[in-house]
């Protein structure tokens, strides 16, 4: 029997592996793993990534291949642990844990016994510091934790405080013979199963916890496990936990530089590919292709082109794995109340794809913008890559206000059979794409811009319906009511 075969988490060598990454994330992933294996001596590397930038899969997929490459793997959710009030005790019960699934006892079981005394008497003497240092900082006055743990020790202050400085020593003994014992115990694993070596510890979801509850495991993971033959991934929203550090020592703190103590390497899970994440998951829209759905650009079947397109969109707007698999959510929802809307009048639903999206986007991520449009006013979009080269003469900026231009209607005054004036609320005509057309030197644009031009003459023509920027906010909020 294998390393993979004794893991906590062995069923992810088929859930999650680099070979079903949607991502494409596996040559980032070997060489990560790469990288941390010729690591030792408790090693600390942090992973950053934004929240949705899907650290959690890569986690599990750098689990199941360095149990591939047989190195023992130590998986640890801090979030799930947050209610615990002690970060030692969860470290220490899943090294253990895990440690001795895959040692199955054979040739263990003595420095597992020392290990789980020694990590009794650190947890104990843990247990002093932390109740004098919680009550100084949240109660403003320190006796009350010494009071407590004197009651519970049963002893007099004189005592206490011999106590106290005899649990320290054996915290700092505890602590030396702790790092001993997980040596031998990865030597043991090396011996008995041919084991690589150094372990493992993946550290995820450290900055959904309670500020405190982070900053206590990682002077954990510091202090009391820098040891031979391990090495830890600590995958952090590193902003997100900076911002926690601040709220606990105050927003003149230097947080960024704090954390510099406890990581020695800091890496960036790169951004993926969406276009390529898109098709992975083959998401088909063969069920709405009664509804008239444009444009479809850059030679592409609908699906290709509305992936193609939130592609764009997840550049120009910046947005991440999770807000993307929410996007795609709510742009079904919207298509399958355009079916309903289709099945109850029988009128055409002619649906600018883009339009629709950037509304849902906006909606979520662009309220002050959101608000402002309207079916007769299309205001200036906030994007963070505005000028983002979708083709040679195609930017995003031009793509995205050109799609809300389409369903936008402006005033038209003209002169009716007796001379009077008029007033009209009318959709660009094809003479305003004229010079555009005749500029552009890219197909993409100008393939854009003809199916724009195509699709907008069946607004008010009998048995149609072109959606304007009215009919999309209906269904886009109410598809915001989805999470």
């Amino acid at each position: 029997m294998s390393i993979l075969d004794k893991a906590k988490y062995e069923d992810w060598k088929i859930t999650h592996n680099f070979e079903n990454c949607k991502l494409d994330r596996k040559e980032y992933g070997e060489f990560l793993s790469s990288y941390l294996v010729g690591e030792k001596n408790g090693f600390v590397l942090n992973l950053n990534g934004s929240w949705g930038a899907g650290k959690t899969e890569f986690l599990k997929r750098m689990y199941t291949h360095l149990l591939q490459e047989k190195h023992p793997v130590i998986y640890i959710d801090a979030w799930e642990s947050d209610f615990s009030k002690e970060p030692l005790t969860v470290i220490t019960s899943e090294l253990l844990t895990q440690i001795e699934l895959f040692n199955n006892g054979i040739g263990s079981q003595e420095n597992t016994k020392r290990l789980k005394q020694f990590l009794g008497k650190a947890i104990k003497a843990t247990a002093v510091g932390v109740a004098g240092y919680a009550s100084k900082k949240y109660l403003e006055d320190s006796t009350i934790g010494s009071n407590a743990m004197m009651k519970l020790f049963d002893e007099s202050p004189t005592d206490f405080m011999t106590q106290l400085s005899s649990e320290y020593s054996q915290q700092i003994e505890a602590i030396s013979k702790i790092r001993e014992c997980l040596s031998q115990l990865a030597e043991v694993l090396k011996s008995n199963y041919g084991a690589e070596i150094p372990v493992v510890v993946l550290v995820d979801e450290l900055d959904r916890c309670r500020p405190t509850y982070a900053i206590e495991m990682l002077e954990v993971i510091k202090h009391f496990f820098k040891t031979d033959n391990f090495v830890f991934l600590v995958a952090t929203d590193t902003e997100q936990l900076s911002h926690s550090i601040n709220a606990v020592y105050g927003n003149n703190f230097d947080s960024k530089q704090y954390l510099k103590k406890f990581f020695d390497r800091k890496a960036t899970l790169p951004l993926p590919d969406i276009e390529a994440y898109l098709n992975a998951t083959g998401i088909s829209y063969s069920q709405y292709n009664r509804l008239q759905l444009f444009p479809t650009i850059f030679n592409g079947t609908t699906d290709q082109s509305i992936n193609k397109i939130v592609s764009v969109l997840s550049t120009a707007y910046d947005l991440h794995i999770r807000d993307i698999d929410q996007l795609m959510n709510k742009f079904q929802s919207c298509l399958r109340a355009a079916m309903n809307t289709l099945e109850k009048t029988g009128n055409a639903q002619y649906i600018n794809i883009p339009a629709l999206l950037i509304g849902l986007i906006e909606h979520d991520k662009s309220q002050d913008v959101y608000e402002k449009r309207t079916r007769y006013y299309s205001p200036e979009p906030e994007l963070s890559k505005p000028n983002y080269a979708i083709s040679d003469d195609f930017l995003s900026i031009d793509f995205i206000k050109q799609s809300m231009n389409n369903i936008t209607y402006s005033k038209h005054i003209s002169k009716d059979r007796w001379g009077e004036s008029e007033t009209n609320y009318l959709l660009p005509k094809s003479a305003a794409f004229r010079t555009e057309m005749q500029s552009s030197t890219t197909q993409e644009y100008q393939n854009f811009l003809g199916q724009s031009m195509s699709n907008m003459q069946f607004d008010s023509r009998s048995g149609c319906k072109y959606w304007n920027w009215d009919d999309m906010k209906k269904v886009i909020e109410l598809a915001g009511t989805l999470e």
